[in-house]
């Protein structure tokens, strides 16, 4: 769309950017995913700058909660297994007291590995 508002063809951007014109026309419908030093010179060529940036799709306290909480809940699951067996297992509130306790604790210690195993 810039390009073309640009009133630029792609053998001049090609010609701009050291980039054959077929693999802008690929790029262009989609045919292939360039990577991000490509995207930078056709920007570059179209005398723009190009900026990547994450943008988490929910805040990022959240999203480590919610990894805390998966990896105590795989915890908590395997704990009450083995007090299932000795007829000892907690109530549905003292489970979830036991849950958030737990999630605290992990996000507390600097060392917990959240991402090593999928717990989800």
């Amino acid at each position: 769309m810039l390009r073309t508002y640009l009133r630029m063809t792609q053998a001049e951007l090609a010609k701009r950017t050291n980039i054959e014109q077929a693999h802008l026309a690929r790029i262009e419908t989609g045919r292939i995913d360039p990577q991000i030093s490509t995207l930078r010179r056709i920007f570059d060529g179209l005398s723009c700058g190009l900026i990547v940036e994450p943008c988490p799709r929910k805040p990022i306290k959240d999203l480590l909660r919610g990894r805390a909480r998966a990896v105590a809940l795989n915890r908590l699951k395997q704990a009450m297994g083995t007090m299932a067996l000795e007829k000892q297992e907690p109530n549905a509130e003292m489970f979830k007291f036991l849950l958030e306790k737990q999630t605290d604790e992990i996000l507390t210690d600097q060392r917990e590995r959240l991402w090593a195993k999928k717990s989800e």
